[in-house]
């Protein structure tokens, strides 16, 4: 119910008071714009451009972008990793619907005021709004990643504001992606060392291995992405599910035993209440499923 309230009351406002009136509405529209100009937020020109249009509203979605270009480490921090405001989200959620309006192959580009406003004035799904979230900030963790050992890093969960099981999850798949998905790629290449040099710098998740999060069993739900609609569990487990078949496929290629049982029994790989959502896996993980229970 407060959250309810909080959303009605900031679109009330919104509403009454007029998005022009608001002294963050034009800024949020020339974020929106150079942000779409260059999604990755690098570049002394865009530091630059982005620092000039500072408001009270707008400031930690600046230090955040800037920190992405950078790949700043403090994006680990609370500061980044923490839930924002229900404000902040509807901002960050301009800022790609800004972008989205701006692609090459959108015919017919409305004004990127006309998107701000329709944005602000209507009810968006919370989860949406967070997951947005997540994605805007995690290629600056990727690129971080890539030359920084994060092994002595945890990320509690229940540090970072999450009201619940799907919100956690909407962390952990946001996170943990930006750290293993290039594991798919590795797996193609036959890189296993290069994947396995990667999975001894990762941080741990209230303090276990990546693997080991199996908190899945929230509601699942429908996401609208760029072009499409689709069930969020379908695309983010099938995701992971990748990604732990390739950590699988490495240790068994360099014939690391422990480490195989141990991530075998100890993740969703093991779970076949998740199986339906494993896509082109899942024949395959029934018949190992059935195979190591016996």
């Amino acid at each position: 119910m407060k959250q309810i309230f909080s959303i009605l009351l900031f679109t009330i406002t919104f509403i009454s008071n007029g998005q022009d009136d608001n002294p963050d509405f034009d800024n949020l529209v020339k974020l929106g714009e150079i942000y779409s100009g260059n999604v990755m937020a690098s570049g002394d020109d865009f530091k630059k451009a982005v620092e000039e249009l500072r408001t009270p509203g707008l400031n930690h979605i600046i230090d955040a972008l800037i920190a992405v270009g950078e790949a700043d480490k403090k994006l680990l921090t609370k500061e980044f990793l923490s839930k924002p405001s229900e404000q902040e989200l509807k901002y960050w959620y301009v800022i790609r619907e800004i972008h989205y309006n701006n692609q090459k192959e959108n015919s017919n580009p409305r004004p990127n005021a006309e998107v701000a406003r329709e944005i602000l004035e209507k009810e968006i799904d919370s989860r949406w709004l967070l997951i947005n979230y997540y994605y805007r900030i995690h290629s600056g963790i990727a690129k971080m990643f890539n030359n920084k050992n994060l092994s002595k890093n945890n990320f509690n969960l229940e540090e970072y504001g999450l009201e619940n099981d799907t919100e956690k999850a909407i962390f952990f798949f946001s996170i943990s992606n930006s750290l293993t998905e290039r594991f798919r790629v590795l797996n193609m290449m036959k890189n296993y060392d290069k994947l396995l040099q990667f999975e001894s710098k990762l941080p741990s998740f209230n303090g276990k291995a990546y693997y080991e999060y199996i908190s899945f069993d929230f509601e699942d739900f429908d996401y609208i992405g760029y072009d499409k609609t689709e069930s969020y569990k379908k695309q983010h487990l099938g995701k992971f599910y990748l990604v732990l078949n390739s950590h699988l496929s490495a240790l068994a290629e360099k014939d690391k035993t422990d480490a195989l049982s141990h991530l075998y029994f100890n993740s969703i790989l093991f779970k076949p209440d998740y199986f339906k959502y494993s896509g082109d896996l899942e024949k395959d993980l029934k018949k190992l499923y059935n195979k190591s229970s016996q």
